[in-house]
Parts: structure tokens; sequence; C-alpha cells
């Protein structure tokens, strides 16, 4: 007796020979088509033994039989697809670092309806880990994929994870005027949707109007006819329960919701105003839903930029850490549209709240400016304007917000005069206020002095007008 010694490697070659030379076969499977479509010489009792699938379909009468072979065709499955799924099914191997993701979804789905569970399971858990990068650039793609099949619930949630935390993957994208009515309908209920609710509803607006046969434009409403309300209000009827109406600021409803009116249930209209004028009395369209934009949410950037701050901060390659992975989390101090840019606000709100992230928007352009202070923000000494020493502090750009491959990273070379603190200032780096937010809606570099690398990106004596900066307190999980 042997005993002590693994034979499986042995065994796996020897049967995956057995599927290649297809000796003794009685099961031909013809899979794809045209081009594509290939025939299989397999065993079915290796495919019963392997595949409830298998063992259910090749006892099927209706199955064609010629001289004991039975032959039948999968034209669904890709023959390539097929084949690796085979090579599985006879040496329990699968080398899933050599597919792109394309290629994984057909397997993961081709997986559901050979009722391959276990290998299911793995491939989702393969994706999430290594394609992480394939199913935000295809989320929706990746969604309307999965969302089809009961087994592939891991991968389904890691999708919506994905968009709820960064909306403009699905709204943002020209695939969402054709959007099935059912995912739709899934991201309206979802909580954790990081979106102000009048976007929501301007997207939701733009999708119905989308699916009207006659074009009519969302800008000239004035012009538009009672037919045309009508049409659209069957369109959205059941959307417009899911929108959280109460949430939307009296001014933003007054002037942006009142002019479409005739869509939205009487009863509801007036508790909406009612609200308004009086908070303390509730509706009677029931509970009013709690908020849905979680207060820690950038309207600048999404998750994958806070991935590679924290990649930065760590000190680590660009694309170390993953939304997923990332070892630390953002939450907002400071917006300072919600805030008036009031310089004193901003000091009341993020002074002494430890480490911290500053991202701007300029007025003219998408362009994107921030630094990371890992100091607590507070004078470092006497007078209005103070410096103190840091080494790990870095100022960083986004020129194109939406991919973070274009960013651009300063680290400070002058550490004694790292970071500032004035009273009468935003957040501001460097000695010669390389980077600062002043009174108003204004950043400056005046000289480029602690961090040269900022020439890359901005030259010295700039001026930029803000559209919009907030500050973010960052902690270590």
């Amino acid at each position: 007796m042997i005993t002590g010694s693994n034979f499986l490697t042995d065994l796996s070659s020897d049967f995956a020979k057995l599927l290649i030379n297809g000796d003794n076969h009685d099961v031909i499977i013809e899979a794809g088509e045209g081009e594509n479509r290939r025939e299989f010489r397999v065993h079915s009792l290796i495919l019963c033994t392997r595949s409830t699938y298998f063992r259910t379909t090749l006892s099927k009468n209706w199955l064609r039989k010629e001289k004991g072979v039975i032959a039948f065709k999968k034209p669904n499955i890709l023959s390539n697809i097929f084949e690796i799924l085979l090579k599985y099914l006879y040496t329990g191997l699968i080398d899933l670092d050599i597919l792109q993701g394309t290629d994984l979804l057909r397997l993961l789905v081709a997986t559901e309806e050979l009722d391959l569970q276990k290998l299911n399971a793995h491939i989702q858990t393969h994706m999430i880990s290594n394609q992480t990068e394939f199913i935000q650039e295809n989320a929706i793609d990746s969604l309307q994929t999965v969302i089809q099949y009961k087994k592939c619930t891991i991968l389904k949630d890691f999708c919506m994870d994905i968009i709820c935390k960064e909306p403009k993957l699905l709204f943002g994208s020209s695939k969402f005027y054709s959007l099935n009515e059912s995912i739709l309908k899934l991201f309206l209920k979802q909580d954790d949707l990081a979106m102000e609710e009048l976007d929501i509803w301007q997207y939701l607006l733009k999708w119905g109007l989308a699916q009207m046969e006659n074009k009519i434009n969302v800008d000239n409403v004035t012009n538009w006819t009672l037919e045309n309300f009508e049409q659209l209000e069957e369109i959205l009827h059941d959307y417009i329960p899911l929108i959280r109406w109460f949430h939307i600021s009296p001014k933003d409803f007054w002037r942006k919701i009142k002019p479409f009116k005739k869509l939205l249930p009487d009863q509801l209209y007036e508790d909406i105003i009612g609200q308004n004028l009086d908070p303390e009395t509730p509706p009677n369209t029931g509970e009013v839903q709690p908020i849905r934009c979680p207060p820690s949410n950038s309207c600048l950037i999404g998750e994958k930029h806070f991935a590679l701050i924290s990649s930065w901060i760590d000190k680590k390659p660009k694309n170390f850490y993953n939304f997923k992975t990332k070892p630390h989390s953002f939450e907002l101090l400071f917006r300072a549209s919600k805030n008036n840019f009031d310089i004193k606000t901003f000091h009341q709100l993020c002074d002494n709240k430890g480490p911290t992230i500053m991202i701007s928007k300029s007025k003219y352009n998408d362009k994107l400016i921030g630094g990371y202070n890992p100091l607590n923000l507070k004078a470092y000494g006497s007078g209005i304007d103070t410096w103190t020493e840091c080494s790990d502090s870095f100022i960083f750009h986004f020129p194109i917000p939406d991919s973070i491959n274009s960013a651009q990273i300063a680290r400070v070379k002058d550490p004694q005069y790292a970071v500032s603190y004035r009273t009468n200032a935003g957040p501001s780096f460097g000695s010669g206020w390389d980077l600062t937010i002043e009174i108003g809606k204004v950043m400056r570099c005046n000289l480029i002095s602690s961090y040269p690398g900022i020439s890359d990106f901005i030259t010295a004596g700039t001026t930029l007008s803000l559209d919009e900066y907030e500050i973010f307190k960052v902690v270590k999980k």
C-alpha cells in the first residue's frame, strides 16, 4: 500500500488527455454558433458525476442517439468558454487569471446554467478581488448580466455597492436612458445611493422623457400639452413614490419641481408644501423616508479617488488599494457651497479634527486640485500666519476628474514649511503659500517653494475662482 503520496496531479493529467483524445466517448456536444461552433467528444459518466445539469439532461428521452452516442447542442455558450468548463469538469483545474472581465462574465453565466455552484461562487469572488477596475468601467453591463441569475448575488451586491457609492457610473452613462426598469427601481429604493434627491429626480425625469414616443424638451415645460404630461405620468407612475421628496429643499422644490406639478399625486404635492411650511406636522402620505445621501459623500470625487488618495497617504503604488480595501475613511467636515465659502465656519468645523484632505473644483473647468495635511489643523505658533514641519503632506491634481489614471501628485520637498495655518484663510500649503484658499471663492498659487512638483499642473502667480471645495477628516480604520 502506497501512503503519504499525492497522485492527484497525475490523475488530473490523465483525465485531461481523455478529454483531448475523446477515446470511448458516448456524447457529442456542439457548442457555439457560426464560426465559433465546435464539437466536443465527451463521456457521460464524467459529466453526470460532476454536474447535476448533465445528470438531468443526459437522461432525457428526446436526446438524439446515433450508434449509442448522444448528440445535443449548446449554441448559447461560446465554444472557448465551454472548453474551459469541460477542462474543469474533467480535471478539477481552472486558471481564471488568464481571462479578461468579459470572458469571466460569460463563464459565470455558463456556470449558472450548468449548475456548477462552487465554481460560480469562486468566479464571483475572483472578479471582486482581481477585476475591480473592469467592474467599475462596465458596472451597468456587469449588473445587467448578473442580476438575471439567482446564484450571482455576490457579484450583484458588489456592482450595486460600487454604483451606489459612485452613481455617475450609472446616471452619467449614455446607457442610463435604455436602462432596464427593474434595475432603475432597484436603485431608487437604495438608502445608500450617494446622490442628492433633486439630482435623482432630474435624472429620472430625463429617463422618462427618453421613453416617450413623441420627444419633448425638459427645458420647455411651459410648451408641454396636457397629453404630454399624461403620457409622462403614466411612464413615471411607479417611480414617483420612490423619490424622497421631503429631503429636497423648499427653494429647489419651488423652482425646479413645481413646473412638473401635474406629474405628482395631489395629496403628495400638498404634503410636500405642508412640510415645507410646517415641518412639525406629519404628512398624510405616510412616513417620511430617511435621507438617502450620507453626509460623508463628496460631490467632487468618488470612491476610486479616495482609494487612490489612501494609496498616496500610505506611500503605496498607485492602484494598491481599491474602494473595498482602502484603510482610511473620509468624513466630510466642510462643503464650501453649503457654508457660503465662509472662512470662519471653515475653522469652526475643521480645526483640531486631525488629518484632513482638501479637494477643490475650478469654476471655469472641471479640473480638481487638492492637498493632504497629516497634522491637526491649528495655530502652529503665534501670529496670523504660522507654519509647521511635516514630511508626509502632498498636493494633488485630477486634470480629468473621472480618470484616476490622469492623477498627478507633488510631495513636499521643504518639510519645514509644509503646512500653514491662517486665521483669515482656508487650507494652505507651503512657505510661499504654494496653494492656499483665501476669503471668498479664490484659490491662489503665490510662489512655488515647498512643493516644486506642482509646477507640472499650476503656475506661480495663478488665481483660480472656485466652484466648490470640500474638507474631509482622514480616519485610519
